[in-house]
């Protein structure tokens, strides 16, 4: 008797087990009662379940099968899964894209980079366009020391006046350049505005990186670009960080996009960390001369793979995954004091309608800032040629002014042997020409526009670091000067710190304004530990390296 009961059980699952997917019981696909709705959809496809009222499967315990049943008709009307019957025998087809509209699809998603996230306002006269560009920040009448400079440089007066006049006449020159590049970013999407004040930004440390190298001051060239990484990672960011940490309590950005952008980071800081271990590891395990034209060979394919990388970057972002880098700012904030009472986001993404609850808003009559109709239309105060000459003529300026600077900076170290050559080159230059990218990350953080100013932030960093540097290889290659990947030491390990950083600091899409203190407050520790670091030059196997 048990032997039959067992083989009637096994029978009976074996049954089930060899029948294909088709022709198992609507009652044993459909979805379960006691399941939780969540784990529904995502386990198993979507099924159809036809109507078979009357039909029921009996609960039958057996030697260790139990065989689920329970009445369909119920199960029906309780299981929010089940779809009704479908009618139609016609086959199911796939909508699949024509060729001649895949074009057409590409054109759509490059135009919507292209297009302003809010309308845009009547365009401004010239007359206003240029009352407005003088307006723009108190300061502008550090304007009057670029032509003070030109004269005290080429009559070959002090160069340490040169020097500080120089440094005066850029900082209204970069935040200019930031203006106007702001003006045509409103113009286009977030995405590529976040880009143009990268590139733009970065204008003025490309000048002075190719001055430099054009005159084989190789460590300068180094220095400038590194500092560059550091002040856009640290300062920049940790001041928007603490600025936007005034208004709104918590600042949000896209987890994903932060996570990419340390991942870039970390790359550049491997492709740093390779060539400084190649130097410390084989100086001495390889026969005089050998050393530098390994390092060569290994800078200018590192090079190339990461510009391959920047631009496969550029794709991700502006086509394949553009969705991730959409608009995402802070439309209306109610705060008390220095206390963020509420806040909404506006996002691309949608959202159900039932999931949407009412927000009530209790604030002190006067405390609370909120977003007028005129919020809805982009007041622009330059029109579109204006903006395009203004970046011309500060571009043009901001080149003769810092090749002034460039040339004045071994008079400034000669008449103050105190003064460390690093330090300057490391954090008085960046600081200087980063004020266009400080400046408007500043401002956009302040509005709510936090991916935006990580866009700026970030995004010139991993300009710097996967384009300007191995860029500036190969071009040195082009001119023969042996420009590599090996920078100072302890430079590439103080970046390889501050990478780790502001990785923990924006890898879960948050920030507050105590974020923003630890960057600016790294920084201040890095600003304080090469004060008075030591000149020192670059030797391969005991051989200084010579540029000509």
């Amino acid at each position: 008797m048990g032997d039959h009961c067992a083989s009637d059980a096994s029978s009976n699952v074996e049954s089930v087990r060899v029948r294909p997917f088709s022709a198992l019981p609507s009652a044993i696909l459909a979805e379960d009662d006691d399941e939780p709705p969540s784990s529904g959809p995502s386990q198993r496809p979507a099924q159809v379940t036809p109507s078979l009222s009357g039909v029921a499967l009996k609960q039958t315990p057996t030697d260790g099968v139990t065989v689920v049943s329970t009445k369909l008709a119920t199960l029906s009307e309780k299981s929010p899964f089940t779809r009704p019957p479908v009618e139609s025998d016609a086959p199911a087809t796939v909508a699949v894209v024509a060729p001649h509209r895949k074009p057409a699809a590409i054109w759509a998603r490059l135009r919507m980079l292209f297009t302003p996230t809010k309308p845009l306002g009547p365009e401004p006269t010239y007359a206003g366009s240029a009352k407005a560009t003088l307006r723009y920040t108190p300061l502008n009448f550090c304007l009057i020391f670029i032509p003070v400079s030109w004269v005290m440089h080429y009559t070959h007066q002090d160069p340490t006046l040169v020097f500080v006049f120089s440094c005066l006449g850029i900082v209204p020159l970069a935040a200019l350049l930031g203006f106007g590049t702001e003006q045509i970013a409103h113009r286009t999407s977030s995405t590529v505005g976040g880009l143009l004040n990268a590139t733009l930004g970065n204008v003025v440390e490309m000048i002075i990186a190719g001055i430099a190298l054009s005159e084989c001051k190789l460590e300068l060239v180094q220095s400038s670009l590194l500092g560059g990484l550091l002040s856009n990672m640290l300062l920049v960011l940790g001041m928007a960080f603490i600025v936007g940490g005034f208004r709104f309590q918590q600042q949000d950005f896209q987890p994903m996009v932060a996570q990419l952008n340390s991942s870039l980071m970390t790359v550049s800081v491997i492709s740093l960390i390779v060539p400084a271990a190649f130097h410390e590891y084989l100086d001495d395990r390889l026969d005089a001369g050998e050393e530098l034209p390994l390092l060569l060979q290994l800078s200018r394919g590192s090079a190339v793979l990461l510009i391959l990388i920047y631009i496969a970057y550029l794709i991700f972002q502006f086509y394949s995954h553009s969705y991730l880098f959409m608009d995402v700012e802070v439309s209306s904030v109610a705060t008390l004091g220095t206390r963020s009472l509420s806040r909404t986001s506006t996002t691309t993404a949608a959202t159900s309608s039932e999931n949407l609850q009412p927000m009530t808003l209790l604030a002190v009559p006067g405390d609370v800032e909120t977003a007028s109709s005129e919020s809805a239309v982009q007041h622009l105060k330059l029109n579109s040629w204006f903006s395009f000459g203004l970046l011309v003529a500060v571009t043009a300026l901001a080149y003769v002014t810092a090749e002034c600077l460039v040339k004045s900076l071994e008079g400034l170290v000669a008449q103050h042997p105190g003064v460390s050559t690093e330090w300057i080159t490391l954090i008085v230059i960046p600081i200087i020409s980063n004020a266009a990218e400080h400046t408007t990350a500043v401002i956009v953080a302040s509005k709510g526009k936090f991916d935006l100013a990580m866009s700026v932030a970030i995004g010139s960093c991993i300009q710097i670091a996967l384009f300007v540097i191995p860029a500036l290889v190969l071009v040195a290659w082009g001119m023969d000067k042996s420009l590599t990947l090996l920078f100072d030491p302890l430079e590439t390990l103080v970046l390889f710190f501050s990478v780790l950083l502001v990785k923990f600091s924006v890898e879960d899409g948050r920030a507050h304004w105590m974020s923003g203190v630890l960057l600016v407050g790294v920084y201040m520790l890095i600003t304080l530990s090469f004060w008075n670091f030591p000149d020192s030059t670059r030797t391969f196997q005991g051989q200084p390296l010579v540029c000509t």
